[in-house]
């Protein structure tokens, strides 16, 4: 699988993930990466007389994409998937995402800024939050492989 590590690796394309077993192939790649080394992901910023864009997700799947804003010093999340890929990306302010594979106590600990925007993916199994850790709204761009069901939402609340 050279070209799924390859695009992954090169330009944060997430594969097709219809197929239950490619989603759990990805899902276990995602907990093989080295996140202190990898992450956050920097994003192409493009900016002209009109103002910024800039290419947060590359998929060949689905899923569902969602924005959030969040207030200083308000942290989201404390919880952990055990199908969900996702994929957290700031574009404005600055965060803290922290994550800790359950189980264990090693919280890994990244800063996100929206000047250099940039992206952290949640490994399956992992406990994961997001703090506005600036003085201004953070804006975030979230990426889930499939749509929220309340009914089988594989969401379960764990402290980082």
């Amino acid at each position: 699988m050279t070209e799924y590590k390859e695009n992954y690796f090169t330009k944060g394309t997430i594969p097709n993930l219809d197929n239950p077993f490619d989603k759990n192939l990805f899902n276990t790649f995602l907990t093989y990466i080295d996140h202190t080394s990898f992450f956050p992901f920097k994003l192409k910023l493009n900016t002209d007389e009109r103002g910024s864009f800039v290419e947060t997700i590359k998929l060949n799947s689905g899923g569902q994409v969602s924005f959030s804003t969040t207030v200083p010093g308000i942290t989201r999340g404390n919880h952990f998937h055990t199908r969900k890929a996702e994929r957290f990306a700031v574009i404005k302010g600055k965060a803290r995402i922290e994550l800790r594979r359950i189980g264990t106590k090693e919280v890994l600990s990244f800063e996100l800024y929206g000047k250099e925007p940039s992206f952290v993916d949640m490994p399956v199994w992992y406990t994961h939050n997001i703090t506005n850790i600036g003085d201004e709204e953070l804006y975030t761009i979230f990426w889930i492989n499939e749509h929220f069901d309340a009914n089988d939402a594989d969401t379960y609340f764990e402290k980082v």
